[in-house]
């Protein structure tokens, strides 16, 4: 393997850099001719034989994946090795009776001009692993299913047509090293072309940038290996060192040897950080005798300086923050094969969302997303393509213990290491994910480590003590503690037992962002910054994986494990998706909370009294001199001043503090924000002039409180019937079922409040989202979905005030929690209605925590528009609302839906002061004197619950009813967001007390 490039045939040509039109390169991408068999002894005989005819066979592309194109279809598991319901894992042999396997058949036409020249076919990758034939000779093998493998064809072809064949095997014994948590597809996945050299060609190019103790001046240490060198031949090889056009330095080595080393030394250069990734290219120019110029290749590179200090992760001589995700290649439509403008729009979300890090999870991307990092300045750690999590971590077990499969192991990491050697973004390298520990990863690191002395070296699974938390220990073979899923909470008690690490924390997997998730990313974030050797971590992960399919009935659905193939075949269901974004790079609504968190820019009170804010700069790097401030006064939701602060001289790392001139006197309100927002004064890369790079909210001054008391209004009559108790004046009707105690009927002036067929009532569930089904809550905390659907009405009585307000009181048995449920209701003749709910745990017995607590009425559909004063616009839960800044909103009740993959809990809206919602007629409002949980659905919980299993739903299947739900909450507990098969909610986002209460008023008015 030898340093990813591309070579030119001038210099016009390299400057273009599109390898496609240049005379070099022939390219093979497109339609070959296509068998696909259950097993290799499955295909015809002498199908490599150029004479043989393939014209009954298909036409299929290269590049592109089998299983999303009808050949075989796509397998979702995680942990396991998708052949194991065939046999059990037995390395190093995989299934022969059925083994997919893909033959593609061209002729490509060699020109004149080729003649005497190296000729090489680079096939980008192949998964599980690649056998070549020309004309009817066999070639070679290449196994590695995410890197190139490159063939020497000098022996095999001629000028004019050449045949060229190759075979794919959906498993061979690498499979055992590629047991990745993703999609198993399978293909030629990535370009392929053949490529003709000179005879003598630079073969091989390493450049190491470095900068001296001060990190003022670089150096670039380039080392050359040459092929067919003959001294007769007299070439020369000019390097230069360009700044854009301009050259820095050059040299002109004219006695080529086959290996040469030497260095360029530049004062001052511009230094390359993953804020400011300035960039020079170096040039290598090939030259014969004459001075013609036979070659040209061209590498950007940056002056950096990667290394551990005390504990932490230096760049040039500072510390970072990783904030990071964690990438897999995937598309909805070409499943494992990604276009460059995919590429493109993952870098572009990830600046405009302050994400500056990315794990290459887990094994090498294709070659252009490392461009694209070294250009927009992303950092990476790039990871080999290695993972054996099907054979457990044992260390008799594990692949990583067993010397028989070093080589294995090696050859993944030394290639990995030869491509990508060039790449500045790379930061640190990665010896795989999950395939346990020992001698192979010894042997890995020590390699890699003699190598490559520039950059660090990790490895989640040389852990030797604790998952996390004080006990958590890491074996030598790391030079970063980077574990998984730790807990904030966890985070901290290590840092406390270990106070003076030598090695800096880094979470190479943390906050699982599946379905409705990611609650506490601002409580991890807030022990990161507390402590200098936390230094951040890689999200799980980037893009939900799910592909689009197409059911029996037409409907387009995002597909996830047991979709495709038989009924019974193994899966592991949606846990294909964990995207902070769509499938199509939308943003999930949690993926504003990670941009928020993740930002920059950090505002705090200096003096509150004086509206003196601290503004501080958290770029390593970068000042804000491109930023300018915009400030907001906010008085119950509206903006009454504002004011922009265009020059912020702040310093990387420094604070600075700003009188804003607010001014209260004279103005009535009950609460005031002082909302921020920064924006990049000129156009940044992939963002445009004027985009916002960060927002805070600060509480200002006063605190929201509302009158709920429910003033008396004309005479209420009470009418007895067979199944229900009415109270009616001029303006309403109330009814209350006399079998469920609970309101039947509710209208004003005519118009409905409750639709038919439903009631008020008490809402102690939620739709388990993903992290509930990890944690087993839709089981164990069932009993509240039960004591929910069947609460026992004890008791039911109502009295009449003087001022004709009627006062009713119900009393409930819920057996189920060994709980007693109180409402107590409050109405006049105005039409209004005042619930009071309170429950009373039995302290003696043990029973689950409550998921929420709450009430639920359902109305009609055409009640679809929503206004409400309290967190937004997006959807907000307790532990994950501090991108959701305290507002006036006005959206409509279809809005509150987002069709997470796996329809489950949606909606929600925190810190709600109060809400209106209206049809054509009629407005309800609804108000308490605390703040309130609320959320509005065209749906009902059951449309959203799976049950105790989950039920293969999406989002797509589901249609709206036709009702309007609104539950009116006093709280829910958190969505979760440290691991999605085991973790709560953290502590504090749970409902654990033994009594609650609150109230809330409805108020209705015609519009």
């Amino acid at each position: 393997m030898h340093a990813a490039y591309y070579v030119f045939e001038n210099e016009k040509s390299a400057a273009n850099n599109d390898w496609k039109s240049s005379k070099n390169y022939l390219d093979i991408n497109g339609a070959w001719k296509f068998k696909y068999v259950d097993s290799p002894a499955d295909l015809p005989k002498e199908f490599e034989k150029s004479n043989f005819n393939d014209q009954s066979w298909d036409n299929f592309k290269i590049p592109a994946s089998w299983d999303v194109n009808g050949y075989g279809y796509p397998v979702y598991v995680n942990t396991t090795y998708d052949f194991d319901y065939l046999m059990a894992p037995n390395p190093p042999f995989v299934p022969t009776k059925f083994n997919p396997t893909g033959v593609y058949r061209r002729e490509v036409t060699i020109d004149k001009s080729w003649e005497g020249k190296d000729i090489f076919l680079h096939v980008g990758a192949a998964k599980s692993n690649l056998t070549v034939w020309v004309n009817g000779v066999y070639v070679g093998y290449g196994e590695d299913g995410k890197l190139p493998s490159e063939f020497n064809l000098n022996k095999y072809v001629k000028t004019g047509k050449n045949t060229i064949v190759l075979q794919v095997m959906k498993w061979n014994d690498g499979s055992y090293l590629e047991c990745q948590d993703m999609w198993r597809m399978s293909g030629i996945t990535r370009d392929s072309y053949l490529v003709a050299r000179n005879k003598t060609h630079l073969k091989d190019y390493e450049i190491i940038p470095d900068l001296d103790p001060s990190y003022v001046n670089g150096s670039l240490k380039i080392s050359t290996e040459f092929s067919n060198l003959n001294q007769k031949d007299n070439y020369t090889l000019e390097v230069q060192l360009k700044d854009g056009d301009k050259i820095i330095t050059s040299k002109v080595i004219s006695a080529l040897s086959e290996k040469q080393t030497f260095d360029f030394a530049v004062n001052n250069p511009k230094k390359w950080s993953a804020e400011i990734p300035n960039l020079y290219q170096v040039s290598f120019l090939l030259k014969d005798k004459k001075g013609t110029l036979i070659e040209v290749i061209n590498q950007n590179v940056g002056f950096r300086k990667v290394e551990i200090k005390g504990g932490q992760l230096l760049v040039n001589g500072k510390a970072i923050y990783i904030k990071g995700v964690n990438r897999h290649e995937v598309d909805p439509v070409t499943g494992q094969t990604i276009s460059r403008e995919r590429m493109e729009q993952d870098i572009k979300i990830m600046k405009e969302f302050n994400i500056n890090a990315v794990r290459m999870s887990h094994y090498p991307n294709d070659e252009y997303i490392y461009e694209l990092c070294d250009k927009y300045g992303i950092y990476v750690v790039d990871e080999a393509n290695i993972e054996s999590h099907g054979m457990g971590y044992d260390i008799t077990k594990t692949l990583g213990n067993k010397p028989d499969w070093e080589l294995a192991h090696l050859q993944r990491m030394q290639r990995m290491v030869e491509r990508d050697k060039n790449h500045t973004s790379i930061i640190i390298w990665s010896m795989g994910n999950e395939a346990g520990n020992g001698y192979n990863f010894y042997r890995g690191y020590l390699w890699i480590k003699n190598r490559d002395k520039s950059r660090p070296i990790q490895y989640e699974r040389a852990t030797a003590g604790a998952w996390d938390g004080k006990d958590l220990k890491y074996e030598w073979n790391s030079d970063i503690i980077d574990p998984m899923y730790s807990s904030p909470d966890k985070m901290e008690e290590y840092i406390l037992a270990n106070p003076n690490p030598s090695r800096p924390y880094i979470l190479c997997e943390y906050a699982h962002a599946m379905g409705n998730s990611m609650g506490n990313f601002k409580d991890y974030w807030d022990i990161i910054r507390k402590y200098p050797n936390l230094q951040g971590g890689f999200i799980w992960d980037m893009i939900d994986q799910s592909v689009y399919k197409t059911t029996a009935d037409g409907t387009r659905i995002l597909a996830y494990g047991g979709d495709f193939g038989p009924k019974d075949m193994k899966n592991d269901n949606n846990f294909v998706n964990n995207g902070v974004f769509t499938v199509e790079r939308e943003p999930n609504p949690h993926a504003f909370e990670v941009r928020n968190v993740y930002q920059n820019i950090l505002t705090t009170w200096e003096n509150k009294e004086t509206a003196t804010i601290k503004v501080y700069n958290e770029f390593s790097f970068k000042d804000l001199s491109n930023v300018s401030l915009h400030w907001e006064l906010i008085l119950d939701g509206k903006e009454v001043e504002s004011g922009v602060i265009d020059n912020l001289e702040i310093k990387s790392n420094e604070s600075k503090s700003y009188k804003l001139p607010v001014n209260l006197d004279g103005k009535q309100f009950q609460e005031a924000f002082i909302n921020l927002t920064y924006h990049i004064k000129q156009d940044e890369p992939f963002l445009p002039k004027d985009f916002q790079i960060a927002t805070d909210q600060l509480a200002f001054k006063g605190s929201w409180k509302n009158d709920i008391k429910i003033e008396g209004g004309s005479k209420i009559m009470v009418e007895k019937k067979e199944k229900s108790t009415v109270f009616k004046s001029d303006k309403t009707e109330i009814a209350f079922d006399k079998k469920t105690g609970f309101i039947s009927g509710y209208s004003f002036q005519n118009q409905p409040i409750i639709k038919e067929g439903y009631q008020l009532r008490p809402n102690l569930w939620r739709a388990p989202n993903d992290n509930d089904f990890g944690a087993y809550l839709q089981e164990k905390l069932k009993a509240w979905k039960d004591a929910t659907e069947n609460p026992m009405l004890v008791n039911w009585a109502y009295t009449v005030s003087k001022d004709n307000k009627i006062s009713v009181t119900a009393t409930y048995d819920l057996p189920q929690v060994a709980s007693k449920l109180v409402l107590n209701y409050e109405l006049s003749g105005s039409g209004e209605l005042s619930v009071k709910e309170q429950i009373n745990i039995d302290k003696a017995k043990e029973q689950p925590m409550l998921p929420r607590f709450g009430m639920e009425i359902i109305v009609p559909k055409d009640f679809n528009n929503m206004s409400y004063y309290g967190r937004g616009p997006h959807e907000n839960y307790i532990d994950r609302n501090y991108s959701s800044q305290v507002g006036l909103y006005n959206q409509t009740v279809s809005e509150q839906y987002y069709p997470y993959i796996r329809p489950q809990e949606t909606g929600n809206k925190t810190d709600v002061r109060w809400l209106e919602l209206s049809n054509d007629k009629l407005k309800l409002t609804v108000k308490s004197d605390d703040l309130l949980s609320i959320t509005a659905l065209h749906y009902l919980n059951e449309d959203l619950d799976d049950g105790l299993k989950k039920d293969q739903r999406h989002a797509a299947e589901l249609k709206e009813r036709d009702l309007t739900s609104l539950k009116i909450d006093y709280k829910q507990m958190g969505v979760g967001g440290i691991d999605s098969w085991q973790a709560w909610p953290m502590e504090k986002y749970l409902l654990k007390d033994k009594i609650y209460q609150y109230q809330f008023k409805i108020t209705p008015s015609l519009k």
